[in-house]
């Protein structure tokens, strides 16, 4: 693999790292560093011979060597160079164009042109990981029947600009005994879970936390949970932990945690998705900016007290 630098005079290279969950980060390095070498390899994995000798974890001093910028190679997903720096394969590195000669007796002066098809869109399949029992057998029974004892409490839910289309369910701001119960298991769990998704560790701050009750007929329809306004922009992670009577009385509410590819150095949703299942007392954890949908619920009782419960809200770095 070779590098070639657009602006041969310049003597330092921005560097956007573009990372899977969306998050990405800025470094400045020579032309010549290696770094810059490994970073570009990595992205052309699977063409590049130079892609199996990386590092498996990159370790990257950042803020004048007071911090360190630490990230999987398989995080990362594309690198954005200011002034361009173009990836030229050796050969037999990549299938490459190639040209053959016209057939005898045949007019023209132009040679047919055979071309190898491109490759498909590299795709990005986010870390989501779900634990099971995740509360003791009686806080589960505690945490059932507080919430149906505060059924009267509950309010449509609704969205940022106000869909009606896009979002059918009855949220309650979570009561404070059931917010100290959740969120300090979640802190518990924090460190597994990041190890988990594969994330470098970070401070945890303010923790959101809701009630929501799938009720027959509930869904959400694709959404990202960040980006929206100040607020949303610093959400980390979602959560969405599920309890319900047993024996379940719903089916449906699949939670559906959706791919992307990239396009135009951006990621963008693709059609395909990994589903999870609502599992009574189990609690799911994703990157907050990852595209994701609730497929619809249905209730045959009509039943409260039979619908889809979730304590669920978002991670914000402190």
């Amino acid at each position: 693999m070779k590098l070639v630098l657009q602006q041969p005079e310049a003597r330092e290279v921005r560097v956007k790292l573009i990372l899977a969950g969306g998050h990405a980060a800025m470094i400045a390095l020579p032309p010549e560093h290696p770094l810059l070498a490994q970073l570009l390899a990595a992205v052309a994995a699977p063409y590049a011979r130079e892609a199996t000798t990386l590092p498996a974890v990159f370790q990257i001093p950042v803020e004048g060597g007071r911090a360190s910028l630490t990230f999987s190679s398989r995080q990362l997903v594309a690198v954005v160079t200011d002034p361009a720096v173009l990836v030229q394969l050796d050969a037999g590195d990549a299938p490459a164009a190639t040209m053959s000669a016209p057939a005898e007796g045949a007019t023209g002066g132009v040679a047919e042109q055979h071309y190898a098809p491109r490759p498909a869109p590299r795709i990005v399949r986010h870390a989501v990981v779900q634990l099971d029992g995740f509360l003791g057998n009686d806080d589960l029974g505690w945490l059932r029947d507080a919430v149906l004892a505060a059924q009267h409490r509950f309010q449509p839910s609704w969205t940022h600009d106000n869909n009606e289309d896009y979002r059918q369910s009855m949220v309650l701001n979570a009561p404070d005994e059931v917010s100290r119960l959740i969120v300090g298991k979640i802190r518990a769990a924090m460190p597994e879970v990041m190890t988990k998704l594969e994330l470098p560790p970070f401070p945890v701050g303010h923790i959101e936390c809701q009630v929501t009750a799938n009720t027959d007929g509930s869904y959400f329809r694709v959404h990202t949970d960040s980006g929206n306004n100040e607020i949303d922009a610093t959400r980390q992670l979602t959560y969405v932990y599920y309890f319900n009577r047993e024996p379940k009385g719903f089916a449906g509410g699949e939670l559906r945690i959706y791919d992307d590819q990239i396009r135009n150095d951006k990621l963008a949703r693709t059609d395909s998705f990994r589903v999870f299942e609502p599992r009574n007392n189990s609690i799911v954890f994703f990157h907050a900016a990852v595209m994701h949908e609730v497929t619809q619920v249905h209730v045959p009782s009509k039943d409260f007290g039979d619908s889809r419960f979730t304590v669920n809200g978002w991670i914000h770095r402190a």
